[in-house]
């Protein structure tokens, strides 16, 4: 019998570790794949990105210890944004300058989640991404609202090349976004 009593206790210490999740960091760096196109010929652009995620974190992995089994960013991801618009535009023909420019882009990340609403265990995963693009050419302003979401399952933990391939595919779909959308260029080309 007490050996059974070991076994037993064994046995839930493991489902308790096997609860449990480190902190991830993830590295953000989001790729867009934009048509060649001379839109912007002649014409310079300055673009930009803000973090305006409430907080530091995406979320959690879940698990018994959700608290400390956060999903953070681990470099800079106003630069990783600018990266992707400078490759969109540059596509479009665009000529990058460090200020002012005849087109100024904004790209203002509003939310960006990676979360588990299951505390017990990670099965479910919630993930987004939101951004509000800014565009400014001559006074005349653009803004769009670009967004994508996804609900995965998982039977285990999903590993942190897995979390991070999953936040940047959301946000490089967010981005591709903004590049696909019609109304954005033909108020490019009006203003141009």
């Amino acid at each position: 019998m007490k050996s059974f009593a070991t076994l037993l206790v064994t046995g839930f210490a493991f489902m308790l570790a096997a609860c449990a999740h480190s902190p991830v960091q993830v590295a953000v760096k989001p790729q867009v794949t934009v048509a060649p196109d001379n839109l912007g010929a002649g014409y310079t652009v300055h673009a930009r990105g803000v973090n305006q995620l409430p907080g530091g974190g995406l979320g959690s992995l879940g698990g018994i210890y959700a608290d400390s089994s956060n999903v953070t960013l681990a470099n800079d991801i106003e630069t990783s944004m600018v990266g992707a618009l400078y490759q969109g535009l540059e596509a479009w023909s665009f000529r990058r300058v460090e200020t002012g420019g005849d087109v100024q882009v904004v790209a203002n990340l509003i939310d960006l989640k990676y979360d588990s609403p299951n505390k017990l265990y990670t099965t479910k995963v919630n993930s987004g991404a939101s951004i509000q693009l800014q565009v400014t050419v001559k006074g005349a302003t653009f803004f769009g609202n670009y967004s994508t979401s996804g609900n995965d399952r998982n039977l285990i933990k999903p590993s942190p090349e897995e979390v991070e391939s999953t936040i940047n595919r959301l946000l490089s779909a967010t981005l591709q976004r903004a590049f696909e959308d019609e109304k954005l260029k033909a108020f490019l080309r009006q203003h141009l």
